[in-house]
């Protein structure tokens, strides 16, 4: 009962890590915390407004922990707190770890994780590169930690399912699904992996949420890796607090003009370690590649092979659409604005027919390979 005292805590607004934690040494449990004066919480050394939150909190949820119990096993969430015996014990070492987290999926706290991160506005390059280093790394027995984000999070996401298993760490409440179209990979990597949140189930995502995550994708994992990253990209965050953290940091080159490679460049510039495919990561850690990962050996993915050649604005068309959503004309049209509407239909039916896209009540979405 104790971790839904502390849960409980972090429903009065303000009310963070650190001053859960200070309640819960100063007082000796959640539970006490949760049942003291409010003369001895003000004793207690939080700040007074951070205390008078916590304190009008509870007197308007006075029976909070007992309803976060039957909350959760309705929804069928889990609950670990740092003293819990499956809390990862490498999260403990980051500033401010979570006190508390809400799951789904089966926590392995001993697993070795490396987290693969990137833009959300990525290219068929760093798409193909995070569905290979995914699938590799969760081949040779590596748990892959990413955001489940659109774009490079849910492509790392993908291809570690094929193989293995992976953490999807979530910038909103366990109970929002974001995107929404990502609600059947949510479920397939709760089957064989974690969804996990430290935010309250029903919390919908902010500016703020996603940054506080991104501390925790860092936190899991013994290393981090950033596929595609422009210099203001949210990856570069979490790279950050992999050097924070004493984590090692790996990134993929790209070409010196590509947008999108700007951020990772950057970071090789500035020490972090170039990689070219899974492998390049597991020598760094002395680890042997199973018989499938060295069965399926890493390409050089600084001069991909596309499978299909497309040329003009066609090819410029196929660059736009999406692997992990639906696209509908309206919003190519507006992405390629120079274009003529009326060239679309036909450019579309190119695509379709040489089997580079996905139809749906006339809304497009790229194919895998494609």
């Amino acid at each position: 009962m104790e971790k839904y005292y502390m849960a409980a805590m972090g429903g009065a607004e303000g009310f963070g890590n650190k001053s859960i934690a200070h309640l819960v040494e100063f007082f000796g449990s959640a539970k006490a915390a949760w049942f003291a004066k409010a003369d001895e919480l003000i004793q207690s050394g939080v700040r007074k407004n951070f205390i008078g939150a916590f304190i009008t909190f509870r007197q308007g949820h006075p029976d909070a922990p007992e309803k976060l119990v039957g909350y959760c096993e309705r929804q069928k969430i889990k609950l670990c707190c740092i003293n819990d015996e499956d809390y990862p014990p490498i999260l403990k070492e980051i500033n401010s770890p979570p006190m508390f987290f809400y799951y789904r999926g089966t926590l392995q706290p001993q697993a070795f994780r490396i987290g693969i991160v990137g833009s959300r506005h990525n290219t068929a390059y760093g798409q193909n590169v995070a569905l290979e280093l995914g699938e590799q790394l969760a081949a040779a027995g590596i748990t892959v930690v990413s955001g489940a984000a659109r774009g490079i999070d849910s492509f790392a996401h993908r291809g570690a399912l094929k193989s293995g298993r992976t953490v999807a760490v979530l910038g909103c409440g366990i109970n929002y699904i974001f995107p929404r179209e990502n609600r059947k990979l949510f479920e397939e990597i709760a089957e064989r992996g974690v969804v996990l949140s430290e935010f309250p189930p029903n919390l919908t995502p902010n500016a703020g949420t996603f940054p506080t995550r991104n501390r925790i994708i860092a936190g899991l994992s013994k290393g981090v890796v950033v596929v595609e990253a422009d210099f203001r990209s949210g990856a570069l965050i979490t790279s950050n607090y992999a050097n924070e953290y004493d984590r090692d940091v790996f990134a993929v080159p790209g070409q010196v003009y590509a947008k999108m490679s700007r951020g990772c460049n950057e970071l090789i510039r500035d020490g972090a370690i170039l990689i070219k495919g899974a492998q390049d990561i597991l020598n760094e850690y002395d680890i042997l590649a199973t018989d499938e990962a060295v069965d399926k050996p890493t390409k050089t993915i600084d001069k991909p092979e596309p499978k299909i050649t497309l040329e003009g604005t066609a090819a410029r068309v196929l660059e736009m659409i999406p692997f992990d959503r639906y696209i509908t004309d309206e919003e190519l049209i507006e992405k390629l604005d120079d274009i003529n509407p009326s060239e679309l239909p036909g450019i579309m039916l190119e695509l379709d027919l040489k089997g580079c896209v996905e139809e749906d009540a006339g809304r497009y979405k790229r194919k895998v390979g494609g």
